[in-house]
């Protein structure tokens, strides 16, 4: 199936991806986003420019994950199917007309596909019982692993380590990771109740691979680390020894920080000029800016006065996580 030649001569787009980079693309997706006079490659960097994705690893996550995209003001439905090592993404324009109206002019951006149904009959298929737990506090990611007690039609009922019920206070996603034989795939849910250790898990997305797998610790800060841009200041999202996200809410604060090599960090009544280099910019579903991520790149005192910060910041998170892990079990003994 390696010649795919044949496929530019059908009335709708292909896609191929294999190991999450794109393999082909026929003709005809290339004459609906209106791209067939650009090479291969730069027809992947408008089609991810459109929707504002970063990487080809991005592009084939968008395209699991969505059933639609918008270009144009047009809707191209997706279709997945899988061959061998091959991923296969199927395009088809829809016409307006058949859209129900209420549709067509309230839509923004595009929706992601309900896989609740499909996670929960693979876990029977595969008798899976265990999964990898990961949830985080304050930046802090909390690891262990999770029995599953119930599959439902829709969801999963996972006994989880109590101490991932402290990462609630603050968000109500969880990453379940799927271990294989020679790799590990993890799934984003959403805790819709809670019954003490159990947790019920829905709304499932895909995610990276590696997400589980980050290397450095990203801590967020309290109120006592700020960044300064002239005379505005902004608060930080998290912060690890080699990268910073900063809390925006507009395309003007992005402008502003995009271009920006260096940036005043602010913190213990004195201010650090730190080198950095722009990587993404964070948007929620409903296409407003949360947050915008730099790698660092300092050394000396700069780079050992920011890891003196966040060793001093992790280990308070964890002495907050074992009061909170004694209380519970007081709790629980009564």
């Amino acid at each position: 199936m390696e010649n795919f030649v044949a496929f530019d001569i059908l009335p709708n787009g292909l896609m191929i991806f294999k190991n999450k980079k794109v393999e082909y693309i026929n003709q005809h997706i290339l004459d609906i986003l209106n791209i067939s006079f650009l090479s291969k490659k730069n027809s992947i960097d408008i089609i991810m420019k459109t929707m504002e994705i970063t990487d080809e690893d991005g592009l084939f996550y968008f395209f699991i994950n969505n059933d639609y995209f918008i270009h144009n003001g047009r809707v191209v439905q997706i279709e997945h199917t899988r061959y061998d090592e091959l991923e296969i993404f199927a395009f088809m324009l829809i016409n307006h007309s058949l859209i129900k109206a209420e549709a067509d002019c309230n839509i923004k951006k595009s929706k992601k596909i309900n896989i609740d149904q499909k996670i929960a009959e693979h876990f029977k298929l595969h008798n899976i019982r265990k999964v990898g737990v990961l949830t985080f506090y304050k930046g802090l990611p909390l690891k262990n692993i999770g029995h599953i007690i119930r599959i439902n039609s829709d969801s999963i009922e996972v006994r989880v380590d109590s101490k991932h019920k402290i990462s609630l206070k603050e968000r109500d996603d969880i990453l379940l990771i799927v271990n294989k034989k020679r790799r590990s795939s993890a799934l984003h849910g959403y805790v819709t109740e809670k019954n003490n250790n159990t947790f019920i898990i829905k709304n499932f997305t895909l995610t990276k691979d590696d997400m589980h797998l980050r290397n450095a610790v990203r801590i967020k800060p309290e109120q006592d680390m700020q960044i300064k841009i002239g005379t505005k200041e902004f608060q930080i999202y998290d912060i690890s020894e080699n990268g910073i996200s900063i809390y925006i809410d507009s395309i003007e604060d992005e402008d502003l920080l995009k271009n920006k090599k260096s940036i005043d960090l602010l913190f213990n009544n004195k201010t650090l000029h730190v080198n950095i280099e722009y990587l993404k910019t964070i948007v929620n579903d409903n296409g407003c800016v949360l947050k915008i991520i730099f790698s660092m790149f300092n050394t000396g005192d700069v780079a050992l006065q920011i890891k003196n910060y966040i060793v001093k910041r992790q280990n308070e998170i964890i002495k907050e996580i074992h009061n909170y892990l004694k209380q519970d079990k007081n709790d629980n003994l009564k």
